[in-house]
């Protein structure tokens, strides 16, 4: 599983992605809702999701969804892993910025299972009285089984608002749970605001 922290690519991406004249007053950015399934006998399911948010002019607004996403194996010598990145856009001009990274499903469910995952979810900047809002909570991961190990990384960055803004950052309320008989259940969840 790659690092819970950006690779010089998403760095690249967003680096370009900032230099793009942009000059719509709403942005919305979907990239989250990904189902991936094995489901049976010798399963395997992986997953990466990375969804890059926009930028917004005078009084915008900047939506960026990357969460909601399904990974499961479901079966006998299971294997479930997942990675999503969302990271959210810019606001200039009294804007918003909405970042929506959280609320990912990660199972293995059986006999051989082992599930892992890794949500990062960075928010946005909003500029002149603006509004960032940041949640990459609510994550589940389960193994619920035989030889079962279960590991979820969440990371949860607030965005920034400058001058008089408001920034909230909601990363909490993950589930994490092996229940069964090799059991073994690991998390680690990281939120920080600025």
């Amino acid at each position: 599983m790659r690092s819970i922290f950006l690779s010089g690519l998403a760095l690249a991406a967003i680096a370009v992605t900032a230099s793009l004249p942009a000059h719509a007053q709403v942005t919305i950015t979907h990239g989250g809702g990904n189902n991936n399934v094995a489901a049976g006998k010798f399963s395997e399911a992986d997953q990466s999701s990375t969804t890059l948010g926009g930028l917004a002019l005078r009084h915008g607004v900047a939506i960026t969804n990357g969460g909601n996403n399904r990974n499961v194996a479901a079966g006998k010598f299971s294997f479930a892993g997942q990675d999503t990145t969302t990271i959210g856009g810019t606001a200039l001009g009294r804007g918003r910025v909405i970042t929506n990274g959280g609320n990912n499903l990660n199972v293995a469910r059986g006999f051989g299972s082992a599930a892992t995952q890794s949500v990062l979810t960075a928010g946005g900047t909003a500029f002149g009285r603006g509004r960032s809002v940041t949640n990459g909570g609510q994550n589940t991961n389960l193994a619920l089984g035989k030889f079962s190990s279960a590991d979820q990384q969440v990371a949860t960055l607030g965005g920034t608002a400058g001058r008089h803004g408001l920034n909230l950052t909601s990363g909490g309320q993950n589930h994490n749970t092996a229940s069964g008989f090799g059991s073994s259940a690991s998390q680690q969840v990281f939120t920080g605001a600025q």
